[in-house]
C-alpha cells in the first residue's frame, strides 16, 4: 500500500489540490493528514478522498470556535494514528494517554504549560527527537511521521549509535533495528524551499520519498 501523508495545509486548498493530484499519479491508495488543515474548506477537500486525519494545535486551540458541523467532525480526529506498520502525530508520538482533542486546552492551563509541552519540535529539541526514539522502542515500532515542524528531515535512531539524518528524496525504512522520524514538511507553508510538500511511504517496499510540488 501506498500512503500519501501530508500536514500544515494551513487553508492552502490551491496547494493541497496539487498534492493531491500528484500523489493520485504516483499510485496513492491511502491519505492520512497531520493536522493544522487551516479551513472548513480543506476538511471537505480531505473528506472527498477518505483522508485519516489526526489533530494538530490549530484543531485543539481552535475546535470551540468551528461551526458546526465541523467541530463534531475534528472532535473525532484522533491524537494519534497508530498502526503496525504506521505511526503518526502533527508533532511527537509521545501523548498523555486518554487525553482527546476536546481536553487539550484544560491540560495545558491546569498544568500551567506551554503548547510545546504537547507540541514539541522534532526539528529543533534533541530531547524531544530522544523521547520520540524512545516511545517507538518501548512499543517496537519502527517507523513514524509528522508535521509541525514545516520541513522535509529524517532522522534514523539506533539504541547502539545515536541519531543520524537521512537524505532524500527517498530512502529505505527496512532496517528492524532503527526508529525512524520523519517529518513530511508542509503543504501550505513549506519553510525549506518552494512548494507544497508531503511524503508517499510504500508500507510493502519500506520506502519512504519526500515530494514537492
Amino acid at each position: 500500500m501506498i500512503w500519501a501523508i501530508l500536514s500544515d495545509i494551513h487553508g492552502r486548498g490551491d496547494r493541497l489540490a496539487r498534492v493531491l493530484a500528484d500523489a493520485r499519479v504516483r499510485g496513492a491508495d491511502r491519505f492520512l493528514a497531520l493536522g493544522d488543515v487551516g479551513s472548513t474548506a480543506v476538511v471537505d477537500a480531505l473528506l472527498d478522498v477518505s483522508a485519516e486525519c489526526v489533530f494538530g494545535n490549530w484543531e485543539a486551540s481552535g475546535l470551540r470556535g468551528l461551526a458546526r458541523p465541523y467541530r463534531n467532525i475534528v472532535a473525532h480526529w484522533p491524537a494519534q494514528h497508530r498502526a503496525p506498520k504506521l505511526w503518526a502525530a502533527h508533532a511527537t508520538p509521545v501523548w498523555p494517554a486518554g487525553l482527546a482533542i476536546g481536553g487539550v486546552v484544560d491540560y495545558l492551563r491546569d498544568r500551567n504549560l506551554h503548547w510545546t509541552a504537547l507540541f514539541p519540535s522534532l526539528q529543533r529539541s534533541e530531547e524531544a527527537r530522544r523521547a520520540a526514539c524512545l516511545e517507538l522502542e518501548s512499543a517496537a515500532a519502527l517507523i513514524f511521521f509528522h508535521g509541525h515542524t514545516h520541513i522535509q528531515e529524517a532522522w534514523r535512531w539506533r539504541s547502539a549509535d545515536g541519531l543520524a539524518q537521512e537524505t532524500g528524496p527517498t530512502f529505505g525504512v527496512a532496517d528492524a533495528d532503527s526508529r525512524f522520524l520523519i517529518g513530511v514538511g508542509s503543504v501550505g507553508d513549506a519553510r525549506d524551499g518552494s512548494g507544497a510538500c508531503y511524503a508517499l511511504y510504500d508500507d510493502v517496499a519500506a520506502s519512504v520519498t519526500w515530494r514537492r510540488v
